[in-house]
């Protein structure tokens, strides 16, 4: 019996990751989140609820530190569509998506602050190549790792000096305008090369506390066609929108919809029951990701297919969970013979 108990902790332990289900590489898109195709089928169409329709998507995991392993699976996912007017101004919209793990509860108890770097995008890159769809990587390679080590020193430092004063704590809310502004007027020699002497353009917003934006609900989707996240269970929250306009040249499209957006994500002890310890800071870079998975001749028009909806499981992940099951199966039915 105690060898059956061994075997059914290896069977979780083994169900439990393929339930993590890694990305296949750093920043992921519509070909992995299984966006359906737009009507003609050359394109993507990712409608997530009432809260835009995307033709790109772009979706990558939020690095945690060994501190805040409760934090772990955490993902930023970025929206981009555009809109026309005047004949002449095009608008670049981008929106900015939370994944959280659906057994993770990230609630007031724990502070928590985004800071988007949308003034940083412009002198970024993976790469020499601005408008390579294909392009990705981590904000090390995108910014240097000296630069990231610097702002996430600052943020976490500028958060622990904030919220030090336990009897005269600033709201969360508070936290993020200051660390935000604070963040804009750094100026560190490690940055220079990209900030060229001062940040402009950046904005935030409190993850959690009062005002905080609220998980989508799966109501809410059913007037959507697509839940851009891995795994499909995991929540989707809009935390933020960004919209610049320019022309209607081609090449003006591109350099807005293949930018890189660094986010700086600040988490720390509010209440008890928070989910870390002591201040925790990281910075994740998502662009989103081509090609269509329209294009691709192996795909049909995805806008019937089932997997692209917010309940249902990715392919991927229901024949590994499958081709797991039966490895288990055939596994415990050998060690009770």
């Amino acid at each position: 019996m105690k060898d059956m108990r061994a075997a059914f902790t290896i069977a979780a332990f083994a169900v439990a990751a393929v339930q993590a289900q890694d990305l296949n590489q750093t920043i992921v898109g519509c070909v992995e989140v299984e966006c359906p195709a737009a009507a003609d089928n050359v394109n993507d169409n990712c409608t997530v609820a009432d809260t835009g329709s995307f033709p790109t998507i772009g979706l990558t995991r939020m690095p945690t530190d060994d501190n805040a392993k409760a934090l772990s699976g955490l993902s930023w996912v970025k929206g981009f569509n555009f809109t026309d007017s005047d004949g002449q101004i095009r608008h670049f919209h981008n929106s900015f998506y939370l994944g959280a793990p659906a057994d993770l509860r990230l609630d007031s108890a724990t502070g928590s602050c985004a800071v988007f770097l949308h003034g940083a995008s412009a002198g970024i890159s993976f790469g020499s190549n601005v408008l390579d769809e294909l392009a990705q990587g981590t904000c090390a390679d995108a910014m240097g790792s000296s630069c990231v080590d610097a702002l996430v020193s600052r943020a976490r430092s500028l958060v622990e000096g904030y919220t030090k004063d336990g009897s005269n704590k600033p709201s969360i809310s508070d936290v993020c305008s200051r660390l935000q502004k604070d963040l804009q007027d750094s100026n560190d020699d490690a940055c220079a090369r990209i900030s060229k002497g001062s940040w402009s353009n950046f904005t935030s917003a409190a993850l959690t506390g009062d005002g905080a934006p609220k998980a989508i609900a799966q109501q809410q989707n059913s007037s959507g066609n697509c839940w851009p996240i891995i795994p499909k269970q995991d929540s989707l929250t809009l935390v933020s929108e960004y919209t610049t306009n320019g022309s209607q040249l081609a090449d003006d499209q591109a350099k807005a919809q293949l930018a890189i957006t660094p986010i700086i994500t600040v988490f720390y002890p509010e209440s008890n029951g928070s989910l870390v310890a002591n201040v925790d800071a990281s910075m994740t870079c998502v662009k989103v990701m081509g090609p269509p998975r329209a294009s691709l001749d192996t795909i049909s028009n995805g806008t019937n297919d089932p997997d692209s909806g917010a309940v249902k499981l990715s392919s991927s992940y229901t024949w590994a969970s499958t081709a797991l099951a039966l490895t288990i199966a055939a596994f415990i039915t050998s060690y009770a013979a």
